[in-house]
């Protein structure tokens, strides 16, 4: 009798496991996001099948998953949203099949790499082969408003966490035109919880010849060139890789 209640024993460690919070990734710029519970689905929505007919686990703070984004825009103005809000096509939301609403997710353009922090406030997409819906103004910031649809990555954050990330804190300039009529980008380096690994970063980047600022952003201190020509953010980039700096967060003028 020892030998199957053993292996019950075992088979049954292993399905916790399974159901556990992934480790934290060692990639980011930010401290690790930690382990707390994961996040169980609301009792009324229905699992995200995303085209597949299988649903989906819950996901747990750190969770990582891909597929196709799209946006919605100002036709939608001033319609109730699954939270009760009324959308704003402003508003840095976002519309998921069943995350709980207020999650925070970290959503990354695969072909820009550009990202942006967005609350899901709505249900959908309703479309089979998406993921996610974005804001229009979510769309703009990582350049998805020409295409429409593009492969996104998207990370699940904990609200303590969401501030290493992100855009400008309120109060801080736009990005502007720039003169020869091309915008006016913003570029997040990386972010730290302590100032003086955010100032090793900024003089390691005036030493390469790049000029970047610290940026406050609650308890984190984030690395940001402020200012640069559109045109000029592929190289400034591939620098910046050179250097290690690789997940970048860039912030397109309007």
């Amino acid at each position: 009798m020892r030998g199957p209640v053993a292996l019950a024993v075992a088979l049954a460690a292993a399905l916790a496991a399974a159901q556990g919070l992934p480790t934290a990734n060692p990639s980011l710029t930010s401290p690790a996001l930690g382990s707390p519970p994961a996040i169980g689905l609301p009792s009324s929505a229905t699992p995200s099948t995303a085209g597949t007919g299988d649903a989906v686990a819950p996901l747990g703070y750190g969770s990582v998953f891909e597929g196709k984004a799209s946006w919605y825009g100002a036709e939608f103005k001033g319609r109730k949203t699954a939270s009760g809000e009324l959308y704003d096509p402003e508003g840095l939301t976002a519309a998921h099949r069943s995350l709980p609403l207020g999650s925070l997710l970290r959503v990354t353009d695969l072909d820009t790499g550009a990202s942006v922090v967005v609350r899901v406030n709505d249900r959908g997409p309703f479309v089979a082969d998406r993921v996610i819906d974005l804001s229009e103004a979510a769309a703009r910031l990582i350049g998805l408003l020409p295409v429409g649809t593009a492969m996104v990555r998207c990370e699940l954050l904990r609200p303590e966490d969401a501030a290493a990330f992100g855009q400008p804190p309120v109060g801080a300039p736009s990005p502007q035109t720039g003169p020869a009529g091309g915008r006016i980008c913003r570029v997040q380096v990386a972010s730290y919880a302590q100032l003086g690994n955010a100032e090793a970063t900024l003089e390691r980047l005036r030493l390469s010849g790049i000029a970047a600022v610290i940026e406050t952003a609650g308890a984190y201190k984030r690395v940001v060139i402020p200012s640069i020509p559109e045109d000029e953010v592929d190289s400034l980039s591939a620098r910046l890789g050179a250097l290690g700096y690789r997940r970048l967060l860039v912030s397109y003028g309007p």
